[in-house]
């Protein structure tokens, strides 16, 4: 139960968080990457990216995974005829070292925010969760 009366001027002034709020994307994200914040933030529980260090590396792989996003659009849109030429297949060599440089540094960032399975499982009880979620009937099953 709350207290009773009028709260005073100190009091309004104080800003409590709701329980479980989820954080905001930063202003200082594009569309495409305070989307993807939203999405990978509504995926975990609400308090998961709670401290200002779990969200400045969600901040960061948003960007690196955007900019992976960008480059891969430019890679799938060069023409092949461009890599017969020397300058065409330079820029598309270059294109796909860039990718690769953000690709790593996005892995890296969702692996120190414990987003990937390999992260958050240890190898049996990967193995574990592989068995169990396993599609394929196991050969006894098919009955003969």
């Amino acid at each position: 139960m709350g207290d009773r009366g009028r709260q005073s001027a100190a009091a309004l002034t104080v800003i409590t968080p709701e329980f479980g709020a989820r954080p905001k994307p930063p202003t200082s994200l594009l569309p495409a990457q305070a989307a993807r914040w939203k999405t990978i933030v509504a995926s975990e529980p609400a308090l998961f990216f709670r401290t200002a260090a779990a969200q400045a590396l969600l901040t960061a792989y948003c960007q690196h995974a955007d900019t992976a996003a960008i480059l891969a659009a430019e890679i799938d849109s060069c023409d092949p005829a461009w890599l017969k030429m020397d300058e065409g297949l330079s820029r598309y060599s270059q294109l796909l070292i860039l990718r690769e440089r953000e690709v790593r540094a996005a892995a890296s960032l969702l692996v120190k925010l414990r987003l990937t399975n390999q992260s958050r499982y240890t190898p049996g009880a990967a193995g574990t969760a592989g068995r169990k979620t396993s599609s394929f009937k196991k050969p006894w099953d098919f009955g003969g």
